[in-house]
């Protein structure tokens, strides 16, 4: 294209110049007409096009201004040189003079004004350009007018010769060849322009493609340097042609190795040997991976590779469509251990880490399908520790926790084949043993036993926690894990029950209790919804006027079927199963009731459980009765037990203050049997003290139970508050109570429980 442009600037540049001298010489009248020779015109244009060619490639492929000037220099010399070949051309008779000095001058001026032509006007400047042409023009007319005014025409005539021009026609062709040029030389540059800025367009566009492909390329190598996953492409053919540096490192093969168009049984090769001895079968080894991932990298899909317990990969094919595919490696190694964690703490307990109750169900039924199998016995064993309450309580939580993982270490550590200790909540625990002979259970029975009565000593902390063990064997005792366990748990509560014994095998007598406890339970609630209890007043006495003070409420249940239950069989039971709750509402509102409706005001005396006292709702529950059944408030007195008072003795502390303050007295029964009596009496200010009924057995002949009842009715009268004996049965009973300076009584000798009727009912006092 340069040499073209050169060619083209060339023909204008030259034919411009040739055009402008014969146009201007053809405006030149010496006084004759002129002809002008066809050949030495023709000669003058192709000098002026040559030799201003070789100039104009001069300056363009110069490499400094000094090339350019030299360029426009050569071009003044075309200028110069065509202009005199062009008045050779002139036909014409006599002699033509010439003027030397002017002819130097314009050969010069033509030289130095076209050097500084070129050197002005190549650059991208249109100042400079049109600078350029300016001087240019310059150059071509001051060589010209020069040249002109240095020739003499004086001595010349017209001459007439064949071949010439006429002046008339050559002017018409120098038209018309110019205007063709200029058209040529303008449409050229135009086309040049717009292709000159289609290319630079695309050129542009490729600069932007190739950026675009260069930040593309870094990121993909940023993200494939950086990317946790192993990423590898292959071919049809199974080579490698891209991969990233994790894909060898996840794979256990040198990152200095060249696996670059490596087969992918090489590749498979490569993992299995590693950076250890290459194996004997390696063959098969490969052989049998071809075959598991040849599949997958036509079909897609993944396989988890498990290495050992430090690395486990996830390989996965993704095929292309053209037979080649991505291979793409994840260390899915914590996300295992993870998976592993979570299906541990499934089966396992968090804190001791022993099996949890779905492990343990898990190992009843491997068990039982031994056992079946190998015609062996299998025990099943409920675990409970003796007093862990009091552990926590005493020493905390974190105490209690030291113990249970302790324990749970030691069970751990005595655990041979067939055996299986866990861990189903709280302080219980249960165990599995198959065993083939009585022997083999007691001695499994020892070691566990063992365990449990071993201190546990940690930073100060010594406790003994000791344990009671229930035994149930199958098929004996049960043929499922659930008959099985429940037998095992009630020959645990018989060993707990029993304060020479840790250990208790089932016997079919203890499933027969709990059935019947569970029936009554059954039918304690029915009891309530039925209307089946019914109640009884026992009288209580003042000692020294024999006066009525009031009278306590006595549950009493016929039960259909089985007749008077006593309270101390049922209300365990009760308690058990959730009933008391209901059954003590209708005792306190039954008993308010009926003493709103006596003619007398005699006070009444209900007893409130344990499990009624830790309910908050007892507070409103008494309130509600005594509003319902329009009850004086100081009419009523609850008894409560220190026992039920000490299970939580901050809530219990909080109700009695409660139900204290609207009235309401409130006595402290069975005292002297409880675990805290002084303590007691301290935190709550009661109203009443009833003495214990077992201390009044033998109270007219044993010094020691005398001592026991003078030193309860001292501490009343030290207190200032009123005590009430229980269980008052003969006259020397009472002789003795009213000799220590007891207040109340009540017992069989006062009068008997039952039904109050007021018609036979006489007041009446009674003698010491």
């Amino acid at each position: 294209m340069r040499n073209i442009w050169t060619g083209v600037a060339a023909l204008a540049v030259g034919f411009g110049i040739w055009a402008t001298h014969f146009v201007a010489v053809l405006a030149f009248r010496p006084g004759f007409s002129l002809d002008y020779d066809l050949g030495l015109t023709v000669l003058s244009m192709l000098i002026a096009i040559l030799v201003c060619g070789a100039g104009i490639a001069v300056a363009v492929r110069g490499t400094n201004v000094w090339d350019r000037v030299l360029g426009g220099a050569v071009v003044g010399v075309a200028i110069s040189s065509m202009h005199y070949a062009g008045i050779a051309a002139l036909i014409m008779g006599g002699n033509l003079q010439w003027n030397p000095g002017l002819v130097a001058v314009s050969i010069l001026s033509g030289i130095a004004l076209g050097g500084l032509a070129f050197r002005t006007g190549m650059g991208r400047s249109m100042r400079g350009l049109f600078g350029g042409a300016f001087l240019l023009t310059g150059a071509i007319c001051a060589m010209h007018f020069t040249a002109m005014a240095a020739a003499d025409f004086s001595l010349c005539f017209p001459l007439s010769a064949t071949g010439s021009i006429d002046g008339f026609w050559l002017s018409i062709a120098l038209a018309f060849i110019s205007v063709l040029l200029l058209a040529l030389a303008l449409g050229s540059t135009m086309l040049d322009e717009a292709d000159r800025r289609r290319t630079e367009r695309e050129r542009e566009r490729q600069m932007r493609d190739a950026t675009r492909l260069n930040e593309l390329s870094g990121r993909l190598e940023l993200a494939m340097v950086h990317m946790a996953q192993g990423l590898g492409l292959f071919d049809s053919d199974g080579r490698l042609q891209l991969y990233n540096h994790r894909f060898p490192t996840l794979l256990g093969i040198d990152p200095a190795a060249d696996i670059d168009g490596a087969t992918f049984a090489q590749i498979c090769r490569l993992t299995i040997i590693g950076t250890d001895e290459i194996p004997t079968d390696i063959d098969e080894r490969v052989e049998t991976a071809l075959a598991s991932h040849l599949p997958l990298t036509r079909d897609g899909g993944e396989i988890v590779h498990n290495f050992d317990d430090d690395l486990v990969l996830q390989v996965s094919h993704s095929p292309v469509g053209d037979g080649s595919w991505v291979t793409t490696i994840d260390d899915i190694t914590e996300r295992h251990r993870s998976q592993r964690a979570i299906a541990h703490l499934a089966r396992h307990d968090g804190l001791t880490g022993l099996p949890n109750r779905a492990r343990f169900n898990e190992s009843f039924d491997w068990a039982l399908h031994k056992a079946k199998e190998s015609g062996v016995q299998l025990a099943i064993i409920a675990i409970d520790l003796d007093h862990f309450k009091e552990i926590n309580d005493s020493h905390g939580h974190a105490a209690g926790d030291l113990v249970l993982k302790t324990l749970a270490g030691r069970f751990n550590s005595l655990l041979r084949e067939g055996e299986v200790v866990a861990r189903l909540g709280g302080d219980e625990f249960a165990a599995i043993k198959i065993f083939s002979g009585m022997d083999a259970l007691r001695e499994f029975l020892s070691r566990i036993e063992d365990a449990l009565t071993r201190r546990v000593e940690s930073d100060g902390l010594t406790v003994t926690p000791g344990g009671s063990i229930g035994v149930a064997v199958f098929p004996d005792d049960g043929v499922d894990l659930s008959k099985l366990l429940s037998n095992a748990d009630l020959a645990m509560y018989r060993a707990k029950a029993e304060f020479d014994r840790t250990i208790c095998y089932y016997e079919q007598g203890m499933d027969e209790n709990a059935r019947y406890r569970r029936d009554m339970a059954r039918d304690l609630w029915c009891a309530v919804e039925r209307g089946e209890f019914y109640l009884a007043y026992q009288v209580q006495k003042s000692i020294d006027s024999g006066n009525t003070t009031g009278y306590e409420v006595l549950l009493r249940w016929n039960r259909p079927g089985h007749g008077n239950v006593s309270p101390a069989e049922f209300i365990p039971v009760a308690e058990e199963c959730g009933a008391i709750n209901a059954i003590g509402l209708w005792v306190l509102r039954s008993a308010c009731e009926e003493a709103a409706s006596w003619p007398e005001p005699y006070k009444i005396a209900v007893n409130v459980s344990g499990i009624q006292l830790a309910q908050v709702e007892l507070i409103d529950t008494v309130r509600n009765t005594l509003l319902a059944t329009g009850l004086a408030p100081h009419r009523l007195e609850l008894e409560v037990t220190e026992t039920a008072i000490i299970g939580d003795k901050q809530r219990a502390l909080h109700s009695l203050r409660q139900i204290k303050a609207m009235g309401v007295s409130i006595a402290i029964d069975d005292f002297g049997t409880g675990y805290s009596s002084l303590d007691t009496l301290r935190s709550f200010p009661f109203d009443k003290i009833k003495l214990d009924r077992s201390f009044m057995s033998e109270v007219e002949s044993n010094e020691q139970s005398k001592a026991i009842v003078r030193a309860i009715l001292a501490l009343g009268h030290s207190l200032s508050v009123p005590v009430l004996a229980e269980g008052v049965e003969t006259r020397e009973q009472l002789t003795v109570l009213r000799k220590e300076g007891c207040t109340e009584a009540q017992g069989f000798l006062l009068g008997r429980p039952g039904a109050i009727d007021w018609d036979d009912l006489l007041e009446a006092s009674f003698s010491a």
